[in-house]
C-alpha cells in the first residue's frame, strides 16, 4: 500500500456514539442538592434493575483528538485492504468468509455502499504486501550421537523452496536437496513429494515477534556436546507463494569450522531465488568428502519440509518427527519450531518499526467498540467487551500483517478501551480483565520509548477519571443502587491491580502511591461533601431565631449519621478489602472535626440562650415544652454521630472534639424531668377519675387508668433509655429524680385506687361483704402499675451506675456511699404491696366467720363421718368464692389471696386443736386427713397456692401437732421416747456434765451387756459442793420392756467425778432393741439419807444404734470403743407428744409417764 495509507497521523479515538454524545452533553458537572439527599437518605431498600448514575458527569473532559474524515477513510481502506489480503488457515472464533468481513467492517465504520465502492477500488489498487515466515527455531531432542564422546555439535541449515525454483531439480535422487547421496537419483521427485504430504501442520501457535532480516539459507548457531539443543533463535523469509512454498530444515553435526556453514554462507551472492536448489546441492556436496581422504566431515543428523499453506493465521508451535536421506535411512529425534506468517511492504524505514501499525489497530479497536456498544441497548455498563468474530478475526488479520506484537495487542486493547470508558461507562470487570491480560504478557523489553509514553498517558487519565468519581463517590455510587456499588468495587479492583502491575511502574515511576492518593482524595471527599451539605441545611435558617438553628442542626446530624451509617455498611468494607484503606476512619475524622467546631459555637450558644430565656418566663411559656421534639431529637442525633467513634481505635477516640456535647443539654433534661412529673401527676388523677372497666378474653379484670399509668412511666423510663447520658457519675441526681417521681407516682396511684375502694364501702362493717368486680380490679390495678416498676434497675442502670461510682472512689481516693435508687424503688414496691395485703386480709378476715363455723361442724362431726365429707362444706364454701376471685383476678393477686385464705384456715385448725376439749385419736385423724385435703384443694395439682407457700411454719407445726394427736397412747409414747432420742443426738453441751459407758449386744444369748464406766463433771447438788452420784440403767417404753428389770450402780460419796466400772446383763430380744423408740436410760441421781434423791441428769441410748443390734458383730468390751455423752435435763413446759399424753386425762398409762415425766421435770435445773 501507498505510505501515507500507513502513516496515518495518531489519535486518541474514534468517531463517538451519538447517543452517548447526547447522553454526556446534557449532563451537568455536578447532580442536584435533591439527588443527593435521596441517594444518601434512602433506605437499604437497594433498587436491582435502577441503573447507575452516568459517571462521566462527575469526572473530568479529556479533549482527546479525533478521527478526521481523510483520516477516517484511510483507516477504512486499510480494513478493507487487510480483508483482502487475508493470511493463514482461519482458527476457531474468526470468520473464513471474507464477505462477512467487508459487511461488517462496513456497518462498523457506518459507510455508505457508493462510499464502499469507491474506497474498496482504491484498496484494489495498492500493491499487494509481501507474505513472510516468522520462524523460530526452538529446540530439538533425541538426537543421534555421532562423536566419539557419545554426542553431536548440532546446528540448523533452513530455507524456502519455492516450487518454481525447484522445477529444474525434482528430479535429484536426494530426499533432502541439503542432505542427498546422489543427486542423479531417479527417485527423489516421489520421496520429496511424499515428505512434504507428511509435513501438513495446522496447530495453532504463539506469535512471532523480533524477527532478523530474511535470507534465502540461515543457520543457527553450533551447540557443542549435546542431543537435546536449545537454540531459541528467529528467522524471518520473504515468500513467494504462500500456498506452495515450503520451508525445508537439515540438522548436521559440525565436525570442522567451514564445511556445511560455509558453503552456506556462499548463498549471500546468490542473485535471485532460482539459483536457491543448486546452492542446496552444492552445499550437501561439499560437505561430503571421502572417508578416506582423513579430511573432517559435518555429519547429517536429520532434515524436514514443511508446507508453508498449513500455518494458521495465528502460527502454531509443535514438534517435528526428523526424516532420513532416503526412504531408506532413518534417523532418531524431533526438532521444534514456531512458525508464522506476516506481511511487510518496502516503506524505506527499518522493517522492526512497526509504530504506525499499532496506533491503527487501536484507532480500529475504537471504532468497533463504538458500533458494539450502540447495538447494546441495555446500555454501555451491561456490555461485556466481547467483540463479534467478525471483528475479533479483521483486527487479529491487521495485528499480524502489521507485525503486531501479543504485548502491543494488550497495550491497544487496554487503551482503546480505556479511551472509550472515558466518553461511556464500560464493566469494570472488562477493563479489570484487560489489564490482567497486559500485565500478563509484558516484558521489561516488549515496548518501545513511544509506545511506554502512550501507555503512561493512559494510565494517567484512567487514574484520574478514577479519583475524580471518588471525590463524588456519594453522588455516582450511592448505596441504595446496587449496581453502582458493584461499579465502585470494579473500579477499586481497577486500581489495586493496576498500581500492582510492573509495566505501570516502570511507565508512571513517579506517580503517588495507591494508598496515600485514595486517603487524599477521601479527605477531600469528606470535607467537599460537608460543606456542600451544611451550605444547604443552613440555607433558610435564620440566625437569630433558636427554632431555625436547631432544625437546621438536626436535618446537618441526620445527613451526617446517615452517611456514616453507610460508610460502615457499605463503603469501608469495600476500601478495607481491596486497597487496605481505613475509610470510615477518614471520613469520620474529617467530618466530626469540621461538625465539632460548627456545633460547639452554634448549638452552645443556641441552647445558652434558649435556657436564659427559659428562665425568664413563665413555665406554661417555656421555651424547652414548646421546641422539646426538636431538642430531644437533636440530642438523639449527636448521641447517635458520637456513637459512631466505637469504630474507631482507641487511640483516635480522646481525640474527638464533640464527646461532651450531651453537658449543653443538661438544662433541658432538667427541665424535661420536671415537666414529665407535673403532667405524670396529672395523668394519674385524671386517669383515676376516667377510670372504666377494660374485658379481656382472658375475663381477668382490670380498668383504663392502669393502662395509662403504665404508658406513662414507661414513656418516662424509654425517655432515660435514649438520653443514654453517657457519664453515669453525672446521671445519678437525674435517674434519682425519675426513679422518685416514677415511685411516687406509682404509690399516689395506689393510694387513688385505695381509696376509691374505700369510698364504695369496700371496709364498712355494716351490711353484707360480697366479693365484688370493684374489688378485683383494684388489685389488679395496683398489681399492674407496681409490675411496670420491675424494670426500671435495668433501664435506669442501676447497677453500672454503682459500678461508675466505684471505680471513681477508687481513682479519687475518697470513699463514696452507695446510691439510693434500690431503696427508693423498694419502699415503693412495699407501699404498693401493702395496700394490694390491706385489701386481701380483708377479704380472708370477712371469710374466717364462715370458715370457723365449717371447721367447727368438721370437728365435731359424729366419729364415722370420713373426712371428704365432714369437710365438703368448707370446700364447696371455698370453691365458690375462689372461682369469682380466679377469674378476675391477675395469678400473683388470686395467689396473694389464696395464701391469706390457706392461713386463715390454718389457724381456725390451730385455734380448734388447742381450745376444744381433747378427742379420741379417730377424730385427729380426721383432722389430719382433712388438712391434707385442703392440701390438694389450694394447690390444685401445682395451678394454685406454689407449694412452697403452703408449707408455711404454721402448716408444718399443725400437722406435727395432729400427728401426735392421732396415735394411740403406746404409740405416742414411742414417739416421745424417739423424740427424746432425737433430742440427745442434737445435745451439744456438757453444762450438766458426761456419762461414759460400753454397751453391746450378744446375738448368740440375746443378751445386751452394758459397762458404765465413770461420770464426769456432774452438778453439785449437796450443800457442800459435791454430790453422791449413782446410776440408774433402765429400757424405756417401759411396755415394751416389762420383763426387763431396772439396775442400779453403786453410790460414790462426794464426788463430781464419779467412778462406778459396773458392768450389766439384760435379756433382751432382738426384735424389742430394733424397734423405733426403743432406748436404753441412764439416769444419774444424787444420793440423800433424808430427802428425796435428786435428779442430777439423763442420757438416752438407742438401742437400734448399740453394736451387735445394727448387724456388727463384736467380740467383746475390749473390741468396742468407749462411748461418752452429755447429760441432758428436760424443759419444765411440756410440749409434743408429752403434752398430747397429759390431755389425755382419761388414760392411766399416759398419765404415768406424765407423772414421771414431771417429776423428772420439777427436779431439772
Amino acid at each position: 500500500m501507498e505510505t501515507s495509507l500507513r502513516t496515518s497521523q495518531r489519535c486518541h479515538g474514534g468517531r463517538k456514539i451519538s447517543d452517548c454524545e447526547q447522553q454526556t452533553s446534557s449532563s451537568s458537572d455536578q447532580a442536584s442538592d435533591e439527588e443527593e439527599i435521596s441517594s444518601i437518605t434512602e433506605g437499604d431498600d437497594r433498587d436491582t434493575t435502577k441503573p447507575p448514575p452516568l459517571e462521566v458527569q462527575f469526572a473530568p473532559k479529556h479533549n482527546l483528538p479525533q478521527l478526521s474524515k481523510k483520516e477516517f477513510e484511510l483507516l477504512y481502506v486499510e480494513v478493507l485492504y487487510t480483508i483482502k489480503h487475508k493470511i493463514g488457515i482461519t482458527i476457531g472464533g474468526h470468520l473464513s468468509f471474507i464477505q462477512d468481513l467487508y459487511l461488517y467492517a462496513q456497518e462498523a465504520f457506518n459507510v455508505s455502499p457508493e462510499d464502499h465502492a469507491r474506497l474498496m477500488a482504491k484498496a484494489t489498487k495498492e500493491k499487494p504486501p509481501i507474505v513472510i515466515l516468522k520462524a523460530t527455531v526452538l529446540k530439538a531432542k533425541n538426537l543421534e550421537a555421532k562423536d566419539a564422546d557419545g554426542f553431536s555439535d548440532p546446528y540448523c541449515m533452513l530455507g524456502i523452496m519455492p516450487v518454481r525454483g525447484l522445477q529444474g531439480v525434482e528430479s535429484s535422487e536426494s530426499g533432502s536437496l541439503l542432505s542427498s547421496d546422489d543427486e542423479n537419483s531417479p527417485k527423489v521427485k516421489d520421496k520429496n513429494s511424499g515428505a512434504f504430504k507428511r509435513f501438513s501442520v495446522k496447530k495453532k501457535s504463539s506469535a512471532v515477534r523480533d524477527l532478523l532480516p530474511a535470507k534465502y539459507i540461515q543457520t543457527t548457531s553450533v551447540i557443542p556436546n549435546s542431543l537435546n539443543p536449545v537454540w531459541n533463535e528467529k528467522f524471518r523469509f520473504d515468500l513467494e507463494d504462500v500456498n506452495t512454498d515450503r520451508l525445508h530444515l537439515d540438522i548436521w553435526d559440525h565436525d570442522d569450522e567451514f564445511s556445511v556453514i560455509e558453503a552456506a554462507k556462499k548463498l549471500n551472492e546468490v542473485q535471485g531465488i532460482k539459483g536457491l536448489g543448486r546452492y542446496f546441492k552444492q552445499v550437501a556436496q561439499s560437505a561430503r568428502t571421502s572417508r578416506t581422504s582423513g579430511n573432517s566431515i559435518d555429519d547429517f543428523l536429520g532434515c524436514l519440509n514443511v508446507p508453508l499453506a498449513d500455518i494458521p493465521s495465528s502460527g502454531h508451535e509443535k514438534w517435528y518427527k526428523l526424516e532420513g536421506r532416503s526412504a531408506k535411512s532413518s534417523v532418531d529425534g524431533e526438532i521444534k519450531l514456531r512458525l508464522a506468517l506476516g506481511t511487510r511492504e518496502d516503506r524505506g524505514i527499518a522493517e522492526d518499526d512497526n509504530w504506525t501499525d499499532v496506533r491503527q489497530h487501536e484507532d480500529l479497536m475504537c471504532i468497533f467498540i463504538d458500533h458494539e456498544v450502540r447495538k447494546c441497548k441495555e446500555g454501555s455498563y451491561r456490555w461485556n467487551g466481547e467483540l463479534p468474530q467478525a471483528a475479533q478475526t479483521i483486527i487479529h488479520q491487521h495485528a499480524i500483517q502489521g507485525d503486531v506484537t501479543p504485548t502491543q495487542q494488550a497495550v491497544c486493547r487496554w487503551m482503546a478501551y480505556s479511551r472509550k470508558h472515558l466518553e461511556y461507562p464500560l464493566d469494570y470487570q472488562v477493563l479489570l480483565t484487560l489489564l490482567q491480560e497486559l500485565d500478563a504478557v509484558w516484558e521489561p523489553t516488549s515496548l518501545s520509548r513511544e509506545e511506554e509514553e502512550c501507555l503512561a498517558e493512559s494510565f494517567t487519565r484512567f487514574i484520574g477519571h478514577c479519583t475524580a468519581l471518588i471525590q463524588r463517590q456519594r453522588e455516582v455510587f450511592p448505596t441504595t443502587n446496587r449496581q453502582a456499588m458493584a461499579r465502585l468495587e470494579g473500579m477499586l479492583r481497577c486500581l489495586a491491580a493496576l498500581y500492582g502491575m510492573e509495566v505501570f511502574k516502570r511507565t508512571c515511576p513517579f506517580q503517588q502511591e495507591l494508598h496515600p492518593q485514595v486517603t487524599n482524595i477521601i479527605k477531600k471527599s469528606a470535607t467537599e461533601w460537608y460543606e456542600r451539605t451544611s451550605t444547604r441545611c443552613r440555607k433558610h435558617m435564620s440566625p437569630d431565631t433558636e427554632e431555625d438553628v436547631i432544625n437546621s442542626l438536626l436535618e446537618l446530624t441526620n445527613q451526617l449519621n446517615a452517611d456514616m451509617h453507610h460508610a460502615i455498611i457499605f463503603y469501608t468494607k469495600l476500601y478495607e478489602q481491596i486497597l487496605n484503606v481505613q475509610y470510615f476512619r477518614i471520613t469520620y475524622q474529617i467530618v466530626e472535626r469540621m461538625f465539632g467546631d460548627e456545633v460547639s459555637t452554634t448549638l452552645k450558644d443556641s441552647l445558652s440562650r434558649i435556657s436564659q430565656q427559659d428562665s425568664e418566663i413563665p413555665e406554661a411559656n417555656s421555651i424547652v415544652i414548646e421546641m422539646g421534639t426538636q431538642l430531644f431529637e437533636l440530642y438523639l442525633a449527636l448521641q447517635e454521630f458520637c456513637k459512631f467513634k466505637e469504630h474507631l481505635p482507641n487511640s483516635l477516640k480522646k481525640e474527638l472534639a464533640i464527646c461532651q456535647f450531651y453537658k449543653w443539654f443538661t438544662f433541658a433534661v432538667q427541665k424535661w424531668l420536671h415537666i414529665a412529673k407535673k403532667r405524670a401527676l396529672q395523668r394519674i388523677h385524671k386517669a383515676v377519675e376516667l377510670d372504666k372497666t377494660v374485658d379481656i378474653k382472658s375475663g381477668v379484670k382490670y380498668s383504663t387508668s392502669s393502662v395509662d399509668v403504665c404508658c406513662c412511666f414507661s414513656q418516662m423510663t424509654e425517655f432515660w433509655r435514649n438520653l443514654d447520658w453517657p457519664d453515669l457519675i453525672d446521671a445519678l441526681p437525674m435517674a434519682r429524680k425519675l426513679t422518685e417521681d416514677v415511685c411516687n407516682g406509682a404509690v399516689l396511684y395506689a393510694d387513688l385506687m385505695h381509696e376509691k375502694l374505700r369510698s364504695a364501702g369496700y371496709y364498712d362493717e355494716e351490711g353484707q361483704f360480697d366479693i365484688t368486680e370493684q374489688l378485683c380490679i383494684t388489685i389488679n390495678n395496683i398489681e399492674q402499675v407496681r409490675r411496670s416498676l420491675m424494670p426500671m434497675p435495668e433501664v435506669l442502670q442501676f447497677n453500672e451506675i454503682q459500678t461508675a461510682l466505684d471505680n471513681h472512689a477508687a481513682a479519687s481516693g475518697k470513699h463514696r456511699p452507695k446510691h439510693d435508687l434500690s431503696k427508693i424503688l423498694a419502699q415503693a414496691d412495699g407501699d404498693m404491696v401493702s395496700k394490694i395485703t390491706n385489701v386481701v386480709d380483708r377479704v380472708s378476715d370477712k371469710m374466717r366467720a364462715d370458715i370457723k363455723k365449717d371447721v367447727f361442724h368438721l370437728n365435731w362431726a359424729p366419729e364415722a363421718v370420713p373426712a371428704d365429707d365432714a369437710i365438703g362444706d368448707l370446700l364447696e364454701y371455698l370453691d365458690n368464692n375462689l372461682l369469682v376471685l380466679n377469674t378476675n383476678l391477675l395469678k400473683a393477686n388470686f395467689d396473694r389471696i389464696l395464701e391469706s385464705i390457706w392461713i386463715e384456715c390454718l389457724e381456725e385448725f390451730k385455734e380448734a386443736l388447742d381450745m376444744e376439749e381433747p378427742k379420741p385419736p379417730v377424730f385427729y385423724q380426721r383432722m389430719y386427713d382433712a388438712i391434707g385435703l385442703l392440701v390438694q384443694f389450694f394447690n390444685a395439682n401445682d395451678k394454685g397456692l406454689p407449694m412452697q407457700n403452703i408449707l408455711c411454719p404454721l402448716y408444718q407445726e399443725l400437722r406435727d401437732e395432729l400427728g401426735l394427736h392421732k396415735l394411740d397412747t403406746p404409740s405416742l409414747i414411742e414417739a416421745f421416747y424417739d423424740g427424746k432420742l432425737k433430742e440427745q443426738r442434737e445435745w451439744t453441751s456438757t453444762e450438766f456434765g458426761t456419762l461414759s459407758v460400753r454397751v453391746w449386744y450378744k446375738r448368740d444369748t440375746r443378751t445386751l451387756l452394758v459397762e458404765v464406766l465413770h461420770a464426769k463433771d456432774v452438778i453439785p447438788l449437796d450443800a457442800n459442793g459435791l454430790s453422791d452420784p449413782y446410776v440408774v440403767v433402765s429400757f424405756c417404753p417401759e411396755h415394751m420392756f416389762q420383763s426387763v428389770p431396772t439396775q442400779t450402780t453403786k453410790i460414790v460419796k462426794k464426788t463430781l467425778n464419779p467412778e462406778f466400772d459396773e458392768s450389766f446383763e439384760f435379756n433382751v430380744p432382738l426384735t424389742q432393741c430394733q424397734k423405733k423408740g426403743a432406748a436404753l436410760v441412764f439416769t444419774v441421781m444424787d444420793h440423800d439419807y433424808v430427802f428425796q434423791n435428786d435428779f442430777a441428769g439423763e442420757v438416752f441410748m438407742a438401742l437400734s444404734d448399740i453394736p451387735g443390734v445394727d448387724g456388727v458383730e463384736v467380740s467383746g468390751y475390749e473390741a468396742l470403743s468407749v462411748v461418752t455423752l452429755p447429760l441432758t435435763q428436760p424443759c419444765k413446759k411440756k410440749s409434743g407428744a408429752l403434752a398430747v399424753l397429759a390431755k389425755r386425762t382419761w388414760d392411766k398409762t399416759a398419765q404415768d409417764l406424765v407423772k414421771l415425766r414431771t417429776r423428772v421435770q420439777d427436779q431439772s435445773t
